[in-house]
């Protein structure tokens, strides 16, 4: 009777420690790749967040504001869209923070022949634009934006709002 009960906790006990090294034998396992912690400097997190708070600061001052900081912020090697675009309207910018990362190869699309690269570190991320007339939202448009950030500025690419 005793011999039964061991054979039976064997294959129970074999089983368990199975499963055990199974489980435990993939926590080993080595990823091909490189790590890719911290490509964007804090500082330069930091200063877009701050773009982007000032930006919607101006929109809640309204549309001829909000196109005042736009235009002032413009990027080299993109035109600023045409004064139609803010008549009435303001833009609120969300962004997706954690898909901020570098986008060194990126160049605007409307630029002048021969225009390369912008000058200084080009990010992109993924965002929600709000696009209001006064405190309504009239529509929500997802995508991603690019900023550049050189030395302590940053500049942006303003979307026409219209």
């Amino acid at each position: 009777m005793r011999r039964v009960a061991l054979v039976r906790r064997v294959p129970a006990l074999a089983v368990g420690t199975l499963l055990a090294a199974v489980v435990l034998g993939g926590c080993g396992a080595v990823v091909p790749g490189t790590a890719r912690v911290g490509l964007v400097p804090s500082s330069d997190r930091v200063l877009i967040d701050s773009y982007v708070a000032s930006a919607n600061h101006a929109g809640d001052a309204g549309p001829a504001a909000q196109a005042a900081f736009l235009r002032a912020t413009q990027a080299e090697g993109a035109p600023f869209p045409p004064d139609r675009c803010f008549t009435d309207l303001t833009l609120q910018t969300d962004l997706v923070g954690r898909t901020l990362r570098p986008d060194p190869g990126w160049r605007p699309p409307e630029t002048a022949p021969g225009t390369g690269r912008p000058p200084g570190a080009v990010y992109v991320v993924a965002a929600a634009v709000s696009v209001r007339r006064g405190p309504a939202e009239i529509r929500e448009d997802v995508g991603s934006k690019h900023f550049v950030v050189r030395g302590d500025r940053v500049t942006g690419y303003a979307p026409c709002a219209d």
